[in-house]
């Protein structure tokens, strides 16, 4: 109970601080949105702990992992990337802090809200206008999607992944003067999911190479380099960890996606089950994105996820548009990165997402990014409406004032011949 109320008021006193401190470097935020998100965040941490409680749980086998020290004693023998990562933070907490399954959801709650200040960030200071769907503020929306806070609240990879995106992201808006930042988001993507860190790798040389805007030669060439050489070093630990031998690599992928879609009879069994494994990409993608939808409905929490599914599904709509690909093609470094880090991370998570539960948790990762350029793109549609309509306000007054000198001149010639 004391370590639970600590990690309360411990989550409510850094958040409000860092939330200043952000504020503070970047002042066209505003600061009762970093207040609003706090409480709200908080919530969404209880409701999945009130989940937990009747539902099997990652947050419940990680903490009893590190409480019956199923490694052993030593801190270090927890160390490792994927789930190893979360034993490894978690252990000091429970083992040298005796922190309760409560107080370690909360400190674990922060980091994902962390992430939400990070994105927030960024999308106020690329963003210039304020998008309605129905009258509603299409950022607020995004920035409160509560399947979003839900999976970014617990005691697992959810939360953890979340601020590594959140970090990595917002210090590839200004890398001369957040790297570090960028840094730090990078080690925790590795660690947490090497293999999503390897395409958020490729992603981000591709960003680099083909932008067209702002980015020096010398500047690509190093960022190059850098991600070439990380993606040798994170290379074994993603072979390992998909279990693909380095030399059979290509022979393998189809037989890698057929066991990773495992236990299909068991998944269609169960009552988040689909089975994917007769889809097509394209259905794999949709239903990684956009299910549960309401004929899925299986209980209050798919209820609540098609709501938000279908707000997704009406945003993506508004990327058909033929100027979207020449918006992409002429789009800077960090909209091209988040575009391919999110259909890299869709595609090869699509594989394994029969379970909706699954999937639900999982593109959680990675939406925050398409919701970015989404916006963006209505952003750049909606400047260039603008200036089409200052443009024609100026011919239009251009011809006017023409009209009206005209006028005048027949008025004074009659006067001046006569």
């Amino acid at each position: 109970m004391v370590s639970t109320v600590f990690a309360l008021i411990f989550l409510v006193a850094f958040s409000l601080w860092f939330g200043q401190y952000l504020h503070a470097r970047h002042p066209f935020t505003d600061l009762r949105i970093f207040r609003l998100l706090i409480p709200y965040h908080f919530v969404l941490t209880v409701a999945y702990y009130l989940y937990a409680m009747f539902n099997p749980s990652d947050a419940h086998h990680y903490y009893l992992k590190v409480l019956n020290h199923i490694y052993g004693d030593s801190w270090l023998n927890y160390y490792g990337t994927s789930t190893n990562f979360i034993d490894f933070i978690g252990y000091p907490l429970v083992n040298y802090f005796g922190f309760s399954f409560e107080a370690t959801m909360i400190i674990f709650s922060i980091w994902g809200l962390l992430g939400f200040f990070y994105f927030y960030v960024v999308l106020q200071e690329r963003l210039k206008y304020d998008h309605k769907l129905f009258g509603y503020s299409i950022f607020m929306i995004v920035l409160f999607l509560p399947n979003l806070h839900f999976w970014s609240g617990s005691f697992g990879k959810g939360a953890v992944i979340f601020m590594g995106f959140g970090m990595f992201f917002y210090a590839l808006n200004n890398v001369k003067d957040r790297w570090i930042t960028g840094l730090i988001g990078a080690l925790i993507i590795y660690h947490v999911r090497p293999h999503i860190m390897l395409v958020v790798l490729i992603a981000t040389i591709i960003g680099f190479v083909f932008s067209s805007r702002g980015i020096s030669v010398s500047f690509k060439i190093l960022a190059i380099l850098f991600a070439i050489g990380a993606v040798y070093f994170v290379i074994d630990d993603v072979l390992e960890l998909t279990g693909i031998e380095e030399e059979d690599i290509l022979g393998q992928v189809s037989d890698l996606s057929n066991t990773r879609t495992i236990g299909i009879d068991s998944l269609t069994r169960a009552r988040s089950g689909v089975d994917i494994s007769n889809y097509n990409m394209f259905m794999k993608l949709f239903t990684f994105w956009f299910r549960p939808l309401f004929f899925d409905i299986r209980g209050m929490l798919y209820l609540i996820v098609s709501f938000e599914n279908l707000f997704y599904l009406i945003i993506f709509l508004k990327l058909f548009r033929t100027d979207f690909i020449s918006f992409f093609n002429r789009s800077d470094h960090v909209v091209k990165a988040s575009v391919l880090t999110f259909l890299g991370t869709s595609i090869a998570l699509a594989q394994i997402s029969g379970n909706l539960g699954l999937a639900m948790r999982q593109k959680s990762q990675v939406m925050m990014l398409m919701m970015f350029v989404i916006l963006k793109f209505l952003d750049e549609r909606q400047l260039q409406a603008d200036e089409r309509e200052a443009l024609r306000k100026k011919i239009a007054a251009n011809r006017g004032g023409r009209g009206l000198m005209g006028n005048n001149s027949k008025k004074v010639n009659p006067a001046a011949g006569g």
